[in-house]
């Protein structure tokens, strides 16, 4: 199918800015962009809350257990949400786990308002949080798109996601010194309730050509430790399952380096301050203007990059660029010492973490959740939930043990954890190659995937010296079988060199526009019309533009 302009809607025709839109799309885009923005717009608030109350009751080190014993109790979670999964069909699913949490966390903010310690316990129910829920509405996604759909789609619920994330974070800096952790948390508590309405007319709103093609709506079967044994039993789930353990090991060893700079940090200013300053205020402003930074460069990734690195590369080349920019990164750190300070080591740090996590959240998430649309439905939400839930934790045990080791057996610095982070980073570029192919076999093995076709020919062009013209290319001119595809088509001369700069193809109006130079020298252009689908598959078209022959 070819995108017709005229037809879009106006948010559709906005979205066509982004990434590629069928009519009738517009509705689903903007239910599931509203979701991702509240949703993250939440987490970021009580995510900046549960660093400000580790931090300023326990070190980074402490911090790192936490983590880790995160993964511990989601051993237990994940075969429980296996039970519930069996109960629940893809909407009720969303819904039950948006409402435990929505009910939990007024509990841990009337705790926080009697004065009761709740660091550890929020600090990991915060982290099963932003996973599960998380999860869910991206599991939840994957099963309402097909994969064609989602690949152009899945760009649009990032880009509200980010946004939601940078609005978020800098309601956060802005609002600490007005809200009591109670105020914040219940602003969260509220956003992440409005989301509960979007569910069902999300599933609804997906156009009958963009939606998932699977027939498997039965009742999953039980299986040993739920989604945790599909995954080992599937090489490429497993796959993706490593370089959830990777990804997250790097990123929280990372994490750890920059919250034991921002303690220090702010123990100095608390200091200098004679205790006028408040250490957990500082914290808070601190992850509040950090996230604020790493959601606004991952928005404009979001908004400008993504969908055109998909175009040049697919996802087997955007699996390649969060890895080779973080080695990038951390070399750089390992090398501080040698050279000489010339930069100091948190403002590295910090620049390396929002270097990284603004491709996490951006090219990188997106790119992990569109590894799903290829596979069944059983590996959509019971082995989508154990990946992003048990075994992304999992990275965090593994983290935790590399720091006891480190500090307390290796007496290692900021740069040895680097230097730790550089040789991960170059082992989780193999396993990205590796996940390319997967996807690859996937996606022929389950997704018809069938190249556009010429079908109707274009008519020449008769032209006359000093004359205007528009050349439309009929929407039948070329086809493509492949349920919720768009074709994308571009022009140039047969044998691949540029048009004349007195003729330009305006693809909105898929039409040839411009005016003929009265001094023009040639007699005759042969034009290429092609038109190439999501996957780069292309078909061409060709004719004949001509001087008029006067008789």
């Amino acid at each position: 199918m070819i995108s017709e302009h005229a037809e879009l809607s106006r948010f559709e025709r906005l979205l066509s800015l982004v990434t590629r839109v069928r009519p009738g799309e517009g509705r689903a885009a903007f239910l599931f962009f509203l979701h991702g923005f509240l949703l993250l717009s939440s987490y970021q608030v009580v995510k900046a809350l549960r660093e400000a109350f580790m931090l300023t009751k326990f070190s980074a080190e402490t911090r790192s257990y936490a983590v880790a014993i995160t993964a511990l109790v989601l051993m237990f979670v994940v075969p429980f949400y296996g039970w519930v999964r069996r109960h629940l069909d893809g909407v009720r699913l969303l819904r039950a786990v948006t409402i435990f949490f929505v009910v939990t966390m007024p509990l841990f903010a009337t705790l926080a308002h009697r004065g009761v310690s709740i660091a550890f316990p929020f600090y990991i129910w915060v982290s099963i949080y932003g996973l599960m829920v998380v999860s869910q509405m991206w599991a939840f996604a994957a099963d309402s798109f097909n994969v064609k759909s989602g690949q152009r789609l899945f760009v649009v619920i990032m880009l509200g996601a980010n946004l939601g994330a940078l609005v978020g974070a800098k309601v956060t800096q802005l609002a600490v010194t007005a809200l009591s952790p109670m105020g914040l948390m219940l602003l969260a508590t509220g956003i992440l309730g409005a989301t509960l309405f979007l569910a069902g007319p999300e599933r609804a709103a997906v156009p009958e050509g963009s939606r998932a093609i699977s027939t498997e709506h039965g009742r999953p079967v039980p299986r040993l430790f739920g989604g945790i044994g599909l995954v080992l039993r599937d090489r490429y789930l497993l796959l993706i399952a490593l370089l959830a353990v990777l990804l997250n090991w790097i990123n929280t060893t990372g994490e750890f380096i920059l919250a034991d700079y921002v303690k220090v940090d702010a123990v100095a200013r608390v200091a200098a301050s004679g205790g006028a300053l408040d250490m957990g205020s500082l914290i808070t402003a601190f992850y509040g203007d950090f996230q604020f930074w790493v959601t606004l460069f991952s928005f404009g990734i979001q908004l400008f990059l993504v969908s055109r690195i998909y175009q040049l590369v697919g996802v087997r080349g955007a699996l390649l660029i969060h890895p080779i920019v973080v080695a990038v990164g951390y070399g750089l750190l390992a090398l501080g010492p040698m050279l000489g300070g010339f930069v100091p080591i948190f403002t590295l740090i910090r620049l390396i973490k929002i270097a990284e996590n603004s491709i996490d959240y951006s090219l990188m998430n997106t790119t992990r959740q569109a590894l799903f649309l290829p596979v069944d439905r059983d590996s959509k939400y019971d082995g989508k939930t154990a990946i992003d839930t048990f075994f992304w934790r999992f990275g965090d045990l593994i983290q935790a043990l590399s720091v006891y080791v480190g500090l307390n057996l290796l007496h290692w610095k900021a740069p040895d954890f680097a230097l730790l982070n550089l040789v991960l980073a170059l082992a989780w570029i193999a396993l990205a190659v590796a996940i390319g192919r997967g996807f690859s076999r996937k996606a022929l093995e389950n997704v018809m995937n069938v190249a556009p076709e010429a079908v109707e020919e274009i008519p020449d062009l008769v032209f006359s010296p000093g004359q205007s013209f528009l050349h439309p290319v009929s929407p039948a001119a070329f086809r493509d079988a492949d349920p919720g595809d768009v074709l994308n088509l571009r022009a140039c001369l047969d044998d691949g060199k540029p048009l004349p700069r007195w003729v330009r193809f305006d693809e909105r109006q898929r039409a040839f526009v411009g005016t003929v130079p009265v001094d023009v020298q040639i007699d005759e252009l042969r034009i290429a019309v092609i038109a190439s689908d999501v996957d780069g598959l292309e078909a061409r078209a060709t004719f004949v533009v001509r001087r008029l022959v006067m008789t």
